[in-house]
């Protein structure tokens, strides 16, 4: 066997446990997603000093996105956004909060499509929410103009739609009951553009994973 056929041999070897690990319903034995993106977001925590004091304004609009950055065509703010903490407190929870429904739902349903809900909630749900609030910009009323030109940055989204999968995953009726709860009180509470999003991001993520179901899993649950 020759030089070049070795090596491709031996890299073949190394590809294959991936390859198998992004497949479908693979049980993943390490939340390397969830362990990635949360890491993303401490890296980028430590970079912008957020954990020692508030980020300036200027970063925090340059790198946040909503209709105004989208339709200035700065599409590279979604993900821009999904990294940027504005001070000590967001950098610190922000991590954990995202950390751990990823990894409870990457472990049941593997690497590839974690990956997918993280995306589908925070990128997603973004455009959806900020074409929906566009037009309010003409509607002349300044709540409703100061909403239609929010900017918005954190991995929230990306949390909310965590919960919707992980609810539609585990099909737990109390579990999925306390997530549509907490989301739909967070709206009064606290009226801002990001729980509008969760609001969008949480059933995004619950229909993420009952799309990309398997037809095996479907057999069996409408055998249940």
């Amino acid at each position: 066997m020759s030089e070049v056929a070795r090596d491709v041999v031996t890299l073949e070897i190394a590809r294959r446990p991936l390859r198998a690990s992004l497949g479908r319903d693979r049980v993943a034995d390490v939340p390397w997603v969830a362990i990635a993106l949360a890491a993303s977001i401490v890296a980028t925590a430590l970079a912008t000093n957020s954990f020692l004091h508030e980020i300036p304004a200027s970063l925090g609009h340059r790198w946040s996105t909503g209709w105004p950055a989208l339709e200035r065509g700065r599409w590279w703010t979604l993900f821009s956004s999904f990294l940027l903490s504005r001070d000590w407190f967001m950098s610190a929870t922000m991590p954990i909060c995202l950390g751990v429904p990823l990894a409870l739902y990457e472990r049941r349903a593997g690497h590839a499509r974690a990956l997918a809900v993280a995306f589908v909630g925070h990128v997603v749900g973004t455009v959806v929410l900020s074409v929906a609030f566009a037009p309010l910009a003409l509607t002349g009323v300044p709540m409703l103009v100061k909403a239609a030109h929010n900017l918005d940055y954190g991995g929230s989204m990306a949390i909310a739609a965590a919960f919707g999968a992980l609810a539609s995953r585990l099909r737990d009726r109390r579990f999925t009951l306390l997530v549509a709860t907490i989301t739909l009180f967070a709206l009064p509470v606290h009226h801002q553009m990001s729980d509008w999003g969760h609001f969008v991001a949480v059933p995004l993520g619950f229909v993420t994973d009952r799309l990309a179901a398997t037809p095996a899993r479907a057999a069996s649950s409408s055998t249940r």
